[in-house]
């Protein structure tokens, strides 16, 4: 079995919380405009469909490589206007909207102010901030856009996951991994105070003082940006919500029907000893990381047991039609490339709600153009295929990624 995507940790579980959801402000009310997603029909809906149907326009942003620059493996992008910001482990990247290295933000460490790990980012583009959350220390890390470092903010060790929103408030995200968490998702305000909270429905009772499997998905994002909103997704809970007024809505459904994995099969929940049941069944079930872009939302359907057997999804919240796309040999790798030839194309998320990126190393592009067959490719704008390929010859296979950036067609 391949596991390309997940990233095992064992814990010591030496307590638990005790948290009650009764004294929480909980809203489960479904609004009119929620709506299902049904992933399985989806993944009978096969088409083809050229990148060229989809896009107004194509760029490549070639992120300058230095030394003090290297981006890791393993990395999430952020975009204003005029920068581009990369959590890259323990610093952030800081790069202009055409590439070129500006400067590198925070310093590695444990000490005060310094970053061990930065376990989440929140860009604020009107306030020209950065907040780092920190992992060893728990701690919150304010930063300007310019590195200048303006305040730190302890908070509770249990957060998982710390999104700072635009207004002040906190928001919250727990996976539920040690199965006692009380809530998902929580907004709370400066003074801490609950504003409104999604419950966890999947806990259970984990035996006393075991070893225990806690389970990472380095593809998994909680949290996406669309439509001037804040958009949420819990790992194992498919309903996607949306905050409004300071309150998490229901927003839309993941349907994965026969291919959710129970419960009872989550990693986390079999711990070490009963692990291999995972291992035997995880191939016949996938996890879904979404965003969107325009009027479509951009669905990924992780195996989780065979990375290549992952499937790329668009639904179309005009048409209500969930599709899965497909190249000419039937298997799923996004838009084909007909714009230029190249690889095809599947986003990892959002610049604004227009554009869409993905990133590229330069052995990706040298891999994929040592090739033949490629070279005969038909292709929309043969003069984009010429600028790339001037482009990628003029890059080494160790150079940072290139973004590919897509400009989508206005309906």
């Amino acid at each position: 079995m391949r596991i390309t995507f997940f990233t095992f940790f064992v814990l010591l579980i030496i307590s638990c919380r005790n948290n009650s959801a009764t004294d929480r402000n909980i809203s489960e009310d479904y609004s009119s405009q929620f709506f299902d997603i049904d992933l399985q029909k989806g993944f009978n809906n096969k088409q083809t469909i050229p990148l060229s149907t989809i896009a107004s326009d194509v760029e490549y942003i070639v992120l300058e490589t230095r030394e003090e620059c290297m981006v890791r493996p393993v990395v999430r992008y952020y975009f204003t206007d005029s920068l581009i910001f990369i959590k890259n482990f323990d610093h952030i990247l800081k790069f202009s909207r055409n590439g070129k290295f500006i400067e590198r933000i925070g310093t590695s460490g444990r000490g005060p102010g310094e970053i061990d790990l930065v376990r989440n980012l929140s860009l604020l583009p009107d306030q020209k901030m950065l907040v780092v959350q920190k992992n060893y220390q728990r701690e919150l890390l304010f930063f300007s856009f310019t590195g200048k470092l303006i305040k730190a903010l302890d908070y509770e060790p249990h957060i998982e996951n710390f999104k700072v929103l635009p207004d002040g408030n906190f928001l919250t995200y727990e996976s539920g991994a040690s199965g006692t968490e009380d809530v998902m998702f929580c907004i709370m305000n400066e003074n801490w105070d609950t504003l409104s909270t999604i419950r966890n429905y999947a806990k259970w009772t984990p035996v006393p003082s075991s070893i225990q499997i806690m389970i990472g998905y380095p593809v998994f994002e909680p949290f996406y940006f669309s439509q001037n909103k804040h958009h949420l997704k819990s790992m194992y809970n498919d309903t996607v919500y949306e905050i409004s007024s300071e309150k998490i809505e229901p927003e839309y459904f993941i349907n994965l029907g026969k291919h959710k994995l129970p419960d009872e099969l989550r990693p986390e929940r079999l711990g070490v000893s009963q692990l291999q049941k995972f291992r035997d069944n995880g191939h016949n079930y996938y996890f879904a990381q979404v965003f969107e872009a325009s009027n479509t939302i951009f669905i990924g359907a992780f195996n989780y047991g065979e990375s290549e057997s992952s499937k790329y999804l668009i639904y179309n919240k005009f048409k209500k039609e969930c599709t899965l796309l497909t190249d000419f040999g039937n298997k799923s790798t996004g838009f084909v490339n007909d714009w230029d030839g190249c690889i095809d194309f599947w986003p990892i998320g959002q610049i604004n709600d227009n554009q869409v990126f993905m990133p590229i190393t330069p052995l990706q592009f040298k891999e994929l153009l040592s090739d033949k067959t490629v070279e005969n490719n038909e292709v929309k704008y043969p003069e984009s295929k010429n600028r790339l390929l001037n482009l990628i010859s003029s890059t080494d296979e160790t150079d940072n990624p290139i973004l590919m950036v897509v400009t989508l067609k206005q309906d």
